[in-house]
């Protein structure tokens, strides 16, 4: 796999292809015009900002902070992990 250093050199269209093959996504969020995609690969985030009217990506970024995951906990439902039978 690649590290976060490795990936954050990388051109823009190979960390899309990166992301794209070797990435599991995890969840998304609307913030005013913009689709943002959070992504886990390795052992790092990735955060992709996407525009639905311009139907163009606007920006990737790699991290490890957790604490740059927060506004994405509101919309990862776990329910279904307390659901199950025992």
């Amino acid at each position: 796999m690649i590290t976060l250093d490795d990936f954050q050199t990388l051109p823009f269209d190979e960390k899309c292809d990166c992301i794209t093959v070797f990435a599991d996504y995890i969840v998304y969020r609307v913030e005013k015009e913009r689709k943002f995609y959070l992504y886990y690969l390795e052992n790092y985030f990735v955060e992709v900002s996407y525009s639905p009217t311009k139907r163009e990506v606007l920006g990737i970024h790699a991290f490890k902070n957790m604490n740059l995951a927060t506004p994405y906990l509101r919309d990862i439902d776990i329910s279904d992990a307390f659901n199950s039978s025992r």
